[in-house]
């Protein structure tokens, strides 16, 4: 797809703010169905990845974990500003944003992507990130979601949910994490994560409990096919560690 270069010029101020976007992820309702449905059509026949539900994806999975009280409130926080900033670089350059694989094109032969920002403003007057640097944190914790999904499907009902995210951190999230973090990260888990039976009511949502396998499942697989085609993309274009 050939890339078309925008002009640069600020927000318009009327669109979503983080704040509105926190807001009503408390007030809606979590449907694990919606995560499913996004992130399996996210994959297209010739493995391109598309950014709008990508984030559609995302976004209903901070309704999930804001239903899990209010500690969560700065994992919210974090990931509700990368989906307005994925959302604003689609509002404002759909065709170069329309899919992963055409924004990191994009952005490595623009050299957008050699400066944490970008010369776009945000509505409150901060620099707009560049898509790449948002979307490698937001790939990091995809692999967290699918460990995490995994092992809670297996898991005995009587097993520590708590222990299940801390290794599903470990040996994904962690390995990006200072120290300092990660022991802050462990003591937050094993006080707050509620037990798998509380959790799994959540992730259900009255939905039948037959279900979760089925969801689980599907979203697993596709988190994983997701989580490799993004991570060779990044490895091609070195940029799995930008700052």
């Amino acid at each position: 797809m050939a890339s078309a270069p925008t002009t640069e010029s600020p927000i318009h101020p009327n669109t979503s703010t983080q704040s509105d976007i926190q807001e009503t992820n408390h007030t809606r309702t979590f449907d694990l169905r919606v995560v499913r449905d996004a992130f399996a059509n996210c994959i297209q026949p010739d493995n391109t990845l598309l950014l709008h539900e990508y984030v559609r994806a995302y976004d209903e999975l901070c309704v999930f974990v804001a239903s899990l009280g209010a500690v969560f409130e700065w994992a919210i926080k974090d990931l509700t500003n990368k989906l307005v900033i994925l959302r604003e670089h689609q509002r404002l350059d759909p065709v170069n944003y329309q899919s992963i694989q055409s924004m990191v094109d994009y952005e490595v032969k623009s050299e957008r992507v050699k400066s944490k920002d970008t010369t776009l403003l945000l509505a409150s007057g901060k620099p707009l990130p560049n898509g790449c640097r948002t979307l490698l944190r937001l790939h990091r914790a995809l692999a967290f979601i699918a460990s995490f999904l995994s092992q809670m499907r297996l898991a005995a009902d009587d097993e520590s949910s708590a222990a299940i995210a801390w290794n599903a951190y470990s040996a994904t999230l962690g390995h990006f994490h200072s120290w300092p973090v990660r022991h802050t990260i462990h003591a937050a888990i094993k006080l707050t994560v509620p037990d798998r039976r509380t959790l799994i009511d959540k992730l259900l949502n009255k939905r039948n409990p037959d279900e979760i396998e089925e969801l689980s499942v599907d979203i697993v697989k596709s988190c994983n096919k997701i989580e490799s085609t993004t991570q060779e993309l990044f490895e091609m274009h070195h940029l799995t560690k930008l700052p």
